[in-house]
């Protein structure tokens, strides 16, 4: 999948556009009033959220495992004297931090990429593991409004390929036990539409 966002990223050094995310502009203001100082961006991409995020104060660290699209962030990140932090990484393995680093974890559609239940459980986890007590974990993904969930080929319960893109379209209550099971608070989920996708946006808390 590492070279599917290489290639897409080779041919398009913005692909997700240069603004930040609508759910970034919701999240800087809750990580405000939360006094987040510290973040780790998962699936950073090109970088948008964790340029927007740095530009306003905040230390990211920035992991994504297209090595495209990390050069880019760090290209970017340099050029801008911003604290990022860019690094190629694969969220399935133990993530490079330790225990209690951060004030929240930060992704945008990352975890409706093509991970097991297994696989999600382990990721959430390592989120939970490397977040101060109370820390934040902020997430969005595609769930089942979405103009393209039931299209393209399953391969999985609720998984699609669609067009060479495997994405895991959510149900309200997956999310709700998953973050139950991880220990987690959920603080507000809500459904968005950004175009063209419809979206969960997830605010939680480390128990």
């Amino acid at each position: 999948m590492s070279k599917v966002w290489d290639m897409v990223y080779n041919s398009d050094k913005t692909f997700f556009g240069e603004e930040p995310s609508n759910f970034a502009l919701l999240c800087l203001n809750h990580m405000k009033a939360n006094n987040v100082q510290r973040i780790l961006e998962l699936g950073a991409g090109h970088g948008r959220d964790s340029v927007f995020f740095a530009s306003n104060g905040i230390e990211v660290e920035a992991l994504d495992y297209s090595t495209v699209a990390i050069e880019l962030l760090y290209k970017m990140a340099k050029e801008k004297g911003l604290p990022i932090r860019p690094r190629l990484f694969d969220v399935k393995g133990p993530l490079p931090f330790e225990d209690n680093y951060f004030d929240a974890v930060y992704s945008h559609m990352l975890l409706n990429m093509w991970f097991s239940f297994e696989e999600l459980h382990f990721i959430l986890s390592e989120i939970r593991r490397v977040l101060k007590p109370r820390g934040l974990n902020l997430f969005s993904v595609r769930n089942q409004n979405d103009d393209s969930y039931g299209k393209g080929i399953e391969i999985d319960k609720g998984i699609y390929d669609i067009n060479g893109f495997q994405i895991r379209f959510f149900t309200e209550k997956e999310i709700i036990d998953l973050m139950a099971s991880e220990y987690f608070e959920i603080l507000w989920l809500q459904e968005e539409y950004e175009e063209p996708v419809s979206l969960y946006l997830v605010s939680s808390r480390k128990i």
